[in-house]
Order: C-alpha cells, then sequence, then structure tokens
C-alpha cells in the first residue's frame, strides 16, 4: 500500500465556542453538525477501577449485545489485594469487567477480567473482540508494548497469549518522550476471514507520560481460531496517521471504528488532539476509507467537561439515530473514570 498522505483540512474551533450550551452544535462536516443533548462524568455508579477501556465489538467492528442492549464493558483501576490475595498484583493497573446497557446506561457489578502475568506491569484492556462465540480476544497495554489475551467467554478471567508483542522500534512511536511505550487504542478493521482464522488491523498508538505527546498507527495481526494464538505480522508502512495538525504534540488514544457511524457518509476516527500539555480536545477525523490513507475532514468537537481533565480512549455507538461517545476521563478529584456524551446528528 502507498504511504498515507501527510494534507488534511483542519477545522479549529475555540474551546468556549465548542458546544458551550449544547444548542447550536459543531459543524463536522458541510452538511452536518452534531449536538450535545447528554453529558454524564460518573457514568458508573461505584468509584472503583471506573476508567473506562472498551465496549465488546465482532471483528467488523459491530457492537455485540446480548438480551436486547447489553453488551460488556471493560474498565481498569489499581488493584487493591485482600488479604490472602494477589500481592504482586497490589498498586499495578489491572482491568475488569461488568455487563453494561447501552440504551438505559445502567451497568452491574464488576469482576476481575485481566490480571497481571509475566513481565507486564499494567494490564489494561483497550479493544475486545468477539471472533466467535467461544473466542474473545483482549488487547491490553502492558506500559511498555501492546499485549493480547484470550477467554472463551466474555465476562470471565483472560489469559495473556505468549509470545505476542508490539513493541516499539520505529523512529515515531520513540519520539516525544523519555519514555518508550506502545498502547492498544481500541480500533481495528476486519482484513479477511476463513473459518480457521481472522486477519485484521489492529489500531496502536505511542505513549509518553513525560510530555503526553504521541501519534496513531496500525497493525496487521493474526487469530488462529483453532490454537488460539494471535500474531503480529506487519506494522503499517504508511504509519503514523496524518492526524496530527502542525505544531501539536499529540493525536493520540483513539477509539473504536464502528462499522454504523458515519458522518457526512465518512468513517469517522475519534481521539483526542493536544497543542500543547495543557490542552487536550475531543478530536474527529473523516475519511472514506477505514484505514484513513487520506484524512479528508480534521474537527476538534469540545474540550474536557464539568470536572474533567483528560478525556481518552473513546468508542463510538449509534442508538435510536444518536450519535454515543463512551471514553475515560481524570477528574479534579485526581479520580480516573467513565464519562459519556450523546449527540444528535443534524444533517
Amino acid at each position: 500500500m502507498p504511504p498515507l498522505p501527510a494534507l488534511f483540512t483542519l477545522i479549529g474551533l475555540l474551546p468556549a465556542m465548542a458546544l458551550a450550551a449544547g444548542r447550536d452544535g459543531v459543524k463536522i462536516a458541510p452538511h452536518v453538525r452534531l449536538e450535545r443533548v447528554h453529558f454524564d462524568q460518573n457514568l458508573l455508579p461505584d468509584r472503583g477501577h471506573t476508567g473506562f477501556g472498551a465496549l465488546l465489538y465482532d471483528a467488523a467492528g459491530k457492537l455485540v449485545l446480548h438480551e436486547g442492549h447489553k453488551t460488556w464493558l471493560y474498565t481498569t483501576g489499581l488493584f487493591e489485594s485482600p488479604p490472602g490475595g494477589r500481592r504482586d498484583w497490589y498498586g499495578k493497573w489491572i482491568s475488569y469487567v461488568r455487563e453494561f446497557d447501552v440504551k438505559t446506561l445502567a451497568s452491574g457489578p464488576s469482576a476481575v477480567a485481566l490480571g497481571l502475568g509475566g513481565a507486564d506491569r499494567w494490564a489494561v484492556i483497550h479493544d475486545v473482540i468477539q471472533v466467535n462465540p467461544r473466542l474473545f480476544v483482549a488487547f491490553y497495554s502492558a506500559n511498555g508494548a501492546v499485549r493480547a489475551a484470550v477467554s472463551d467467554r466474555p465476562d470471565a478471567p483472560f489469559t495473556t497469549v505468549r509470545d505476542f508483542s508490539i513493541e516499539v522500534t520505529k523512529a515515531w512511536e520513540k519520539a516525544g518522550g523519555m519514555e518508550d511505550s506502545l498502547e492498544s487504542n481500541g480500533a481495528h478493521v476486519l482484513i479477511d476471514e476463513s473459518e480457521a482464522a481472522v486477519s485484521l488491523w489492529l489500531g496502536y498508538d505511542s505513549y509518553h507520560v513525560d510530555r503526553t505527546a504521541g501519534q496513531l498507527g496500525w497493525a496487521k495481526v493474526r487469530i488462529d481460531k483453532i490454537s488460539r494464538d494471535v500474531r503480529l505480522i506487519a506494522k503499517y508502512p504508511g504509519n503514523p496517521l496524518p492526524f496530527l495538525p502542525k505544531d501539536y504534540i499529540a493525536a493520540r488514544c483513539g477509539g473504536n471504528l464502528a462499522t454504523d457511524v458515519r458522518l457526512g457518509n465518512q468513517y469517522a476516527f475519534f481521539y483526542y488532539s493536544r497543542p500543547n500539555r495543557e490542552k487536550i480536545m475531543l478530536t474527529v477525523a473523516l475519511s472514506p476509507d477505514p484505514l484513513f490513507r487520506h484524512v479528508s475532514r480534521i474537527v476538534e468537537v469540545e474540550p474536557p467537561l464539568g470536572d474533567e481533565q483528560v478525556i481518552e480512549k473513546f468508542e463510538s455507538y449509534m442508538l435510536d439515530g444518536e450519535l454515543h461517545i463512551i471514553y475515560e476521563n481524570k477528574l479534579a478529584a485526581n479520580h480516573w473514570g467513565t464519562g459519556i456524551r450523546i449527540y444528535k446528528i443534524d444533517e
């Protein structure tokens, strides 16, 4: 494939104007506006291990539902070891799972979905794929590399896949920080599928704790349905994606590419952009191509709202004609949780 073009259109919006009252909305495309109709910075009722990670999607990017409008919601939080529990996990970021109703926004109790394995420093799930009714694959961040884990149930503990790792190897993955680390970001695009395996492009991004810098890219992976093995085939030669505006430090921590989300008949990729360390914006890139080889438009949609200081890890789905964006936020009280914004689409 040819390298991704570096040219795009950037529509800058002042944070004070970005849906300030949820009335006028934001112009996304020539005939498309988003009007926010709902916002909740504390979507989950409890305060423990509630940092958003992922919803459950199939390999084609469609939300997996059961019992009407229910799916599975994966979150992260610091593990607090009970007496006699896993002392080696104490104070480390691991992942949890709970049932979630995408219509009513009600959620159930949480349980551990993925703990630390091997040399992992984190176990933060960012993407979960139902390959078939008995095979679920989670891609997660280990604070260094992207790893994979498998389970035969979406709500049962996942087991890390031996030898799978997407690590820092390219110059753009190292730029902007002292620490080298990659994260899964929730995006995947189906390449092909057979009875034996499924291949897809997996989204990932570079992550540097010290400067909040980073960009987005693709890696081709193959999931064997029989052996339940996951293999890295290659990184996309056109990486990084052309999402980074001139003089910005970050265009990263994106989310899923839901198959039923279209804005102006184009695919929508939600992520955050940063012109500097002090400012962060929910941003959307539009493209006629699911791999975003060409980006036709980039729009900064909204800043953090309420008590939010950081917003990231966005995933989207359509319900009753409205766009739902669920994401992780960091509030002023230093709490990592799950927020949601619902938008009416005016076309």
